[in-house]
């Protein structure tokens, strides 16, 4: 991987096997363990598994995604149920429950685009790993979350 589209991808995966029910304890104890080195080697091991190769801007970028999340984890799920019309988060498939998280904790505290390339981005990765309605969804949801936040 030689981009930062591929480190936003990795991301996702991280974030999506820690969204399975079989994941669920160690993604509360990466919350709530504060502890740097346990999300790096929690990454460490994924990247292991995956056979997933990074540059060092990307896995800055990555460890600081994860750990962004996890500490924001409560704040961007409250965000991403109050931009969701007529639907409720615990409705939402993995997959964009994940590519919401990942977007939504970028677009609100850790900036590392512009808000037009952070959706623009996850559209992507609702097209390449979410259903069909995927992509309209996150970008419908994504869009009313960055002009709340401008």
């Amino acid at each position: 991987m030689s981009n930062i589209r591929g480190a936003r991808e990795f991301c996702f995966q991280f974030f999506f096997h820690l969204q399975l029910p079989v994941f669920e304890s160690l993604k509360n104890d990466l919350s709530e363990n504060d502890s740097i080195g346990n999300v790096r080697k929690s990454i460490s091991e994924f990247k292991e598994s995956t056979n997933t190769l990074l540059q060092d801007n990307e896995n800055k970028y990555v460890e600081d995604q994860v750990i962004n999340t996890l500490k924001n984890y409560k704040v961007i799920e409250e965000t991403i149920s109050k931009h969701l019309k007529n639907w409720k988060i615990s409705r939402l498939s993995k997959v964009d429950h994940t590519n919401l998280l990942l977007a939504v904790n970028e677009l609100c505290f850790t900036k590392f685009a512009p808000n037009v390339v952070i959706i623009n981005e996850a559209i992507e990765i609702s097209k390449k790993f979410g259903s069909a309605e995927s992509a309209s969804f996150i970008n419908g949801v994504l869009d009313s979350v960055s002009k709340s936040n401008a």
